[in-house]
């Protein structure tokens, strides 16, 4: 078998310039949001030239959540450029997803499809969930060689890509019912007897990203995953690629003998936008995350000045605003906070600020001193550290990867003793954390994995054994 490249898109939440002018209305969505409307047009096409000028990578697949929510408009806009990726010769598959559609009665979903004007929001043409087969069949299921529903099994260069459609709502079952389990299996079954290696694709996380993830968001999962896992491990299927989570995590679990991998990509107009590229060769599959590019043509500054201004970025200004000038932090807070609540809560809101920004981490180091193991001399090194920053970096790191503090680090070592110490009180109080989050008996349990990457090491790439029977042949 020859190398295969391609790419895996996810959450692209692409939005029309057309749909909006600037005002309060799109500001203070945007202020509520992780990822950036306004700016998405950009920056998915930045992805897509990088993805057209690449020579070597001819397939590209992109897992749901294409749009922002169910705009008509959007779709679009969204497959006339999809179609131009296709007419400089490269393949394009896609699943959609929940923000793909507006429903009713059984397709219902909580979204509605808006633009933004000056002063108020308005109703524009919507998508039906049954409109998006046909809108985009061209983009991979009019040349699938199965399908099932809205999900598909195609052979890529002699690999099945097999994309499971699981654009649930919250209120039904997000995955294939007990027919479209019959038909995946038979779809295993066929690729291995075929001796195709197989890759799956679907939007909502297989293993759940963080153990709370699943513990407090149930529905936001692959309906039936246990059922999904089981099967996979069952026929050798080592490697899925899923979003939804705005989070870039690489997941493993295994029976022993077999291992399943979910490989989670963060939607591409976060503030921490990035895609995977994929090499499939001498029986691996080699995983690799590509960051969005430095130059953005129509954002001035670049990904820096998208990371500035979105989410965490945005909050750390929001609070030294509100030090420094409270005015200006009720303006910027609009969307977040009511102004005539910012405006009446000003004297709780700026000290109990000003209290937070200064308190350093030798503080929440002496709460849990005799569990963390810190010495003198290590809690003196980091004396002017602040806890807001260790947050921060937290914060950011929850959704482009990476967890960021090892065990041998300061502050590994004075969020565990902090948190093990909470644990003490809480059992000495009779209070169990499993009560109100299922499954997370402790708060070092429920925080760890994003203070340090339990998962595989590392979010960015991984190399996956994912067949014995693959030899690499030069064209």
């Amino acid at each position: 078998m020859k190398k295969v490249q391609f790419y895996v898109m996810a959450d692209n939440h692409y939005f029309s310039k057309k749909l909006w002018v600037n005002g309060p209305p799109i500001e203070g969505r945007s202020h509520t949001d992780q990822v950036l409307l306004k700016e998405s047009p950009e920056i998915n096409e930045a992805f897509f030239k990088l993805i057209e000028n690449d020579t070597e990578t001819d397939t590209v697949v992109i897992i749901g959540d294409l749009i922002n929510c169910g705009e008509r408009l959007c779709h679009d806009e969204f497959t006339d450029r999809l179609r131009r990726l296709q007419e400089k010769g490269k393949r394009v598959l896609v699943l959609t997803a929940t923000h793909d559609y507006n429903g009713c009665g059984e397709d219902e979903n909580e979204f509605v499809a808006t633009g933004y004007g000056e002063k108020d929001t308005y109703r524009v043409q919507c998508t039906k969930r049954c409109e998006l087969d046909e809108i985009y069949r061209p983009f991979g299921r009019d040349n699938a060689d199965s399908r099932y529903e809205m999900s598909y099994s195609i052979n890529v260069d002699g690999y099945r890509f097999i994309l499971l459609n699981d654009d649930g709502n919250g209120h039904t079952d997000c995955g294939l019912d007990d027919k479209g389990n019959e038909w995946l299996e038979n779809e295993l079954i066929k690729a291995k007897q075929n001796g195709e290696p197989v890759l799956l694709f679907t939007h909502h996380p297989v293993i759940t990203p963080y153990p709370v993830y699943e513990a407090v968001a149930p529905t936001e999962m692959y309906g039936r995953h246990p059922i999904l896992k089981e099967m996979l491990m069952k026929h050798d299927a080592k490697v899925v690629f899923t979003g939804h989570t705005h989070m870039h995590t690489i997941r493993k679990i295994t029976d022993g003998n077999k291992e399943l991998f979910d490989i989670g990509s963060t939607s591409v107009v976060s503030a921490y936008g990035k895609i995977r590229k994929v090499t499939l060769e001498n029986g691996f599959a080699d995983i690799t995350t590509v960051d969005l590019p430095e130059k953005i043509d129509g954002i001035p500054g670049g990904s820096k000045q998208i990371a500035d201004s979105c989410f965490g970025g945005y909050y750390r200004r929001l609070i030294d605003t509100a030090l420094e000038d409270y005015d200006a932090f009720i303006k910027l807070g609009h969307g977040l906070i009511p102004a005539d609540k910012a405006k009446k809560y000003r004297l709780v809101i700026k000290p109990a600020l000003k209290v937070f920004s200064s308190v350093n981490m030798s503080f929440a180091g002496k709460i849990g001193k005799k569990f963390s193991g810190l010495q003198n001399a290590e809690c003196k090194e980091h004396k002017n550290e602040k806890l807001i920053d260790v947050i921060f970096v937290i914060v950011d790191r929850l959704f482009q990867g990476d967890a960021p503090y090892t065990p041998d680090t300061y502050e590994h070592k004075v969020i565990r003793g902090a948190l093990l110490k909470g644990d003490k009180i809480m059992k000495t109080l009779g209070i169990s954390l499993s009560k109100y989050v299922n499954g997370i008996d402790s708060l070092w349990t429920l925080a760890e994995p994003f203070v340090h990457n339990t998962r595989t090491g590392c979010d960015r790439e991984i190399k996956i054994k994912i067949t014995d029977e693959v030899t690499y042949e030069k064209d």
